[in-house]
């Protein structure tokens, strides 16, 4: 399958869509975790619980993809951004989760939704982290 060229690119991410953060765990395996995500032309940012495994995963080895697949009703294609990635601990992340990602991925309408984004808002600095990934190589295909 031949790779997308750069607006090819930019309008497969144009709609929601999850992305899949590969990483290497401590003995070696490959793991992937579903996460939202912000692609502004330089760098793909996410967040997470500080203390959740892949954050661990990270600063242990900072080596991660994260690959974006069509949804089944398109054609196949996919993006994956290579590359190290930075944790931010003491960033705007709360901001970032709350006011860029939550209203893009969820309906802020349910109150049970906007209840966790009002938390996140209210969680104390280090309770969430940044990964930052400024890709070193951008592979994709389409069908």
């Amino acid at each position: 399958m031949p790779a997308m060229t750069d607006a090819q690119i930019e309008e497969f991410l144009a709609p929601t869509r999850q992305g899949i953060l590969l990483r290497t765990t401590r003995d070696g395996t490959a793991t992937g975790a579903p996460v939202w995500f912000d692609w502004d032309g330089v760098a793909v940012r996410c967040f997470s619980d500080a203390s959740a495994p892949k954050v661990r995963s990270i600063g242990r080895d900072p080596r991660i993809s994260l690959l974006v697949v069509n949804e089944l009703d398109e054609a196949p294609a996919w993006v994956r951004f290579d590359g190290a990635a930075v944790l931010d601990h003491d960033g705007d992340v709360n901001r970032f989760a709350a006011d860029v990602l939550a209203p893009r991925y969820w309906d802020l309408s349910k109150p049970e939704l906007a209840a966790t984004v009002d938390a996140w808002r209210a969680a104390p600095p280090g309770a969430l982290v940044m990964i930052e990934l400024r890709p070193e190589r951008i592979r994709s295909s389409t069908g």
